[in-house]
């Protein structure tokens, strides 16, 4: 892979006299290193961080003046100690939110994301802070950070997959998912994750509160790898359930026939369906994306996919009735996200109902995946 050139020229140019000039930033990068006397690096570092959280103008040049002075302290500083990472974590997650150029220099000019990547693996006081860092260079640079974590860590999926399936604080394991959904948007950590061992750590989480939607996420983008579909779609039926689960109801009205074509987990369901809109559309959109191959049409087909998206289509007709009448609200953003939920769910359905010969006759099919 090119590594991308960044053209650092333009940054001197931003006005850094609400920081008292370049002469303010020298001062701080004096004090940000592990020979400075406690008390004063503490200082220093409490106003760097605040600093950080600004999502203003002047923030980003503070953090970009003089070739990102300040976000190499911060970094060499993560490096060589211990004790002040969990704030240098903090700083750097903050001014690298809303900067690709800021991730990039963190990329390029530190092992901060490995020495990240370390402190989750450990469980380090810190983690949290390590967690959330690597999960925003992972969302700028997916492909560079997985890059690096393999250089370091070879096993670095089976790690995270670990961490994000094991029993954790809910802030950790979700920061812990976001970094495996980013990963996830690369065709060759799709092609790693469908390993079985993998697989069945994620797929049982799509019922889980704290990670389902990190979970939900992660096999939605690997439905979008056709060439994977035939393995997602085994007779294990596993991956087929996770999507499954979460949109079925014990009130499901089924008939025999239709119960008897479910994955056996779902016949004589007693659970009841998720009610968050968000957490079922990935799930919707992901049984989409998999419509796009013969093989995943015909086995959704004989697993009685239909039956159920049918009753969940009937289910959501039902709440958007009620929630209109009990609020008399019509307009704004919850029906907007209702109505993309319905188009997708719609379109479903017209697929799985039509047979195979008419959808090949179909010129329109081709372009499946605009319709999402």
């Amino acid at each position: 892979m090119t590594e991308q050139k960044q053209d650092y020229s333009t940054v001197d140019s931003c006005d850094v006299k609400e920081h008292d000039n370049a002469k303010t930033i020298a001062e701080f990068v004096r004090f940000l290193t592990p020979l400075t006397r406690p008390d004063l690096r503490r200082t220093a570092l409490e106003y760097v961080l605040s600093f950080s959280g600004s999502r203003d103008d002047s923030a980003a040049c503070f953090f970009t003046y003089n070739n990102f002075e300040i976000v190499g302290a911060i970094c060499q500083l993560c490096q060589d100690s211990v004790s002040d990472r969990s704030e240098a974590f903090c700083i750097l997650t903050n001014c690298s939110s809303e900067s690709d150029d800021v991730a990039n220099f963190i990329l390029n000019h530190s092992r901060c994301a490995q020495i990240a990547f370390d402190a989750s693996q450990s469980r380090e006081g810190y983690a949290n802070s390590a967690a959330r860092l690597l999960a925003n260079l992972s969302r700028h640079f997916p492909d560079r950070v997985n890059d690096a974590l393999i250089a370091h860590e070879p096993n670095h999926l089976d790690i995270l997959i670990e961490l994000f399936s094991s029993p954790s604080e809910k802030p950790f394991s979700r920061l812990i998912g976001y970094t495996l959904v980013n990963l996830s948007t690369l065709c060759s950590v799709r092609y790693e994750l469908v390993n079985s061992k993998r697989l069945s750590k994620i797929c049982p989480l799509t019922v889980v509160d704290e990670k389902k939607e990190m979970a939900a996420d992660i096999l939605r983008n690997l439905a979008f790898e056709d060439a994977l579909h035939s393995t997602l779609l085994d007779e294990s039926g596993m991956y087929l359930v996770s999507l499954l689960i979460p949109l079925a109801d014990c009130s499901d009205k089924l008939s025999d026939d239709e119960i008897e074509k479910l994955p056996l987990r779902l016949q004589y369901y007693e659970g009841t369906r998720e009610k968050s809109v968000q957490m079922r559309q990935k799930l919707v959109e992901a049984l989409y994306q998999l419509c796009s191959t013969r093989h995943s049409r015909e086995y959704l087909r004989k697993r009685g996919v239909y039956a159920l998206l049918r009753e969940l289509d009937q289910a959501t007709e039902e709440e958007d009735t009620h929630h209109k009448s009990h609020t008399g609200w019509t307009g704004g953003g919850v029906k907007l996200l209702t109505s993309q939920q319905e188009h997708t769910l719609h379109a479903l359905i017209a697929i799985l109902i039509r047979d195979e010969d008419e959808i090949s006759s179909d010129s329109n099919f081709k372009s499946l995946r605009s319709l999402s």
